[in-house]
């Protein structure tokens, strides 16, 4: 399935086409072993850096517009713990300044250095 919506993708966005292809294969690999557990799949954006081998931020920003515009992902905010996990938002304007952490069941304040993005397969 993933084969078959980044044809398009790539023809439409040339000059993101090779960054846009190794996401293509790295999600039609996940499809191939995991079957619909790929709608499970949470990347971070160093992960996705990775994959796409962007290059530069600037370029995996142009890459991620590409992907959710397309409804390949769709971006979550994740306020992160400092014991690990975190809690989830559908957008930055959902994060409040201050967030209960259940781990460790106390209030956290929300900063640049425990937010940030992570991008999930979206269903089609």
């Amino acid at each position: 399935m993933f084969a078959e919506k980044f044809l398009p993708l790539i023809a439409s966005h040339p000059q993101e086409a090779d960054a846009l292809r190794r996401v293509g294969i790295y999600l039609a690999d996940a499809e191939e072993r995991h079957g619909d557990r790929v709608y499970q799949i949470k990347i971070g954006p160093q992960r996705l850096f990775d994959i796409a081998q962007a290059g530069s931020s600037s370029r995996l920003a142009r890459v991620v517009s590409i992907l959710i515009s397309a409804r390949v992902f769709e971006r979550r905010v994740v306020v992160r713990s400092p014991v690990g996990g975190g809690i989830e938002f559908k957008s930055y304007a959902d994060v409040p300044e201050v967030v209960r952490d259940p781990l460790r069941d106390v209030d956290m304040e929300v900063t640049a250095d425990n937010i940030e993005p992570i991008y999930l397969v979206a269903r089609q």
